[in-house]
């Protein structure tokens, strides 16, 4: 997955997503 894919769900998540790839794919599983 790459860190636009990752930002993307995280937006539609309505989470931060700024940080580093191992942070957003954290942040997604939370």
């Amino acid at each position: 997955m790459t860190v636009a894919e990752l930002k993307e769900l995280l937006k539609a998540a309505g989470k931060p997503v700024s940080g580093k790839k191992a942070d957003l794919i954290t942040r997604l599983n939370e």
